[in-house]
């Protein structure tokens, strides 16, 4: 009874926990079918899970049917950038006006149906930008495998994440409306400058310098700059975006070390470790008061953890997930003084 009273009282209720039950499952599904089919990334099958799910069940359906269809058609548009395969300043900026446009237009659009303009450009981002890095990469590495795989983990994740909870999520039962702030034409130009700004430093410094750091750097950068810009209202994005990344990336690295120097000769413990951080990381994301810095968390864990895969060493993930904290404060930076006026000067 006593225990029971402690929770409540910290806000874990039965809603919360179960929907933390109903994550941590779904997580848990999808990172272990992605392990088991043989997919080169499997913690890419678990990230849509965190961002997936919604309050209310259209949301939820719709935000699955387009990350499925933002996902290939982000992949066509790589692939067949690559095969044209243009001067390396031409792909760059290939690449930074696609991923610049699309954050214009998922915040001209300003409700839950832009996400698959912003998974077209993630997309691009994961295929193109460590092609231009021309780091050392095996078989599983190159831009073809990197765009079959994110494409059969996103559908593996969301068909994980949809049967899961989608007949325990409420139908919003009125017409998703849609926020009116700021859609002028100067606004999507803004969106569309800092986006393709962002990524044609990203592309130039990430061809230049032969190095993992670089590239994490590079690649967060552009991801966090694309998030808050193409939505509808950053300031609440932009508020929790530090404490979520570093949680995310402290223990990410903690995780990947006891991976290599504890639990790589004990797979049963590190089953039970890796269950652990999915259950922490669920609680974070279900509960009211943490689910925009659990979302964060949970996805920086996933990829500096490299769960799953574990492809670099330890000092490469130590120094990828410095790199990844100091794009996410970059990118804050950048929004905060390129964006987050306009809700001061702007007419709503």
């Amino acid at each position: 009874m006593a225990t029971r009273r402690i929770w409540q009282a910290a806000g874990f209720g039965p809603a919360t926990l179960f929907l933390a039950s109903q994550l941590f499952v779904a997580s848990a599904a999808a990172l272990g079918l992605a392990k088991l089919f043989g997919l080169a990334n499997p913690f890419w099958a678990a990230m849509p899970v965190w961002v997936v799910h919604q309050a209310f069940r259209e949301d939820l359906l719709g935000r699955a049917a387009l990350r499925i269809v933002g996902t290939l058609f982000g992949a066509a548009l790589s692939l067949g950038l690559i095969f044209i395969d243009p001067p390396q300043i031409v792909m760059i900026l290939c690449l930074s006006g696609s991923i610049g446009a699309c954050a214009a237009l998922a915040f001209r659009i300003g409700t839950t149906r832009s996400y698959g303009a912003f998974m077209a450009a993630i997309t691009m981002l994961v295929v193109v930008l460590p092609f231009l890095s021309s780091l050392p990469h095996d078989a599983v590495a190159t831009p073809v495998a990197l765009a079959v795989d994110r494409i059969f983990c996103t559908i593996l994740g969301v068909v994980c994440v949809a049967a899961v909870t989608v007949f325990f999520t409420p139908a919003r039962g009125t017409r998703l409306g849609r926020q009116p702030h700021g859609r002028t034409r100067a606004a999507g130009l803004k969106r569309f400058l800092i986006c393709g700004g962002a990524t044609l430093a990203a592309g130039t410094t990430t061809a230049s310098f032969l190095s993992f750091p670089v590239l994490a750097f590079g690649m967060t950068l552009v991801v966090y700059t694309l998030i808050m810009s193409s939505a509808p209202d950053p300031r609440p994005i932009h508020r929790s975006l530090l404490p979520g990344v570093s949680i995310g990336v402290i223990s990410g690295i903690l995780y990947h070390t006891a991976s290599y120097m504890l639990l790589a000769e004990t797979p049963l413990l590190l089953v039970v470790v890796t269950a652990l951080f999915l259950v922490a990381g669920a609680m974070l994301r279900a509960h009211p008061a943490t689910q925009g810095l659990g979302l964060d968390a949970n996805m920086c864990f996933l990829l500096v953890a490299e769960v799953g895969a574990w492809r670099h060493g330890i000092s490469d993930v130590t120094l990828g997930g410095l790199a990844m904290l100091a794009a996410a404060a970059v990118a804050r930076l950048l929004i905060g003084g390129g964006i987050l006026r306009d809700f001061e000067t702007e007419r709503i």
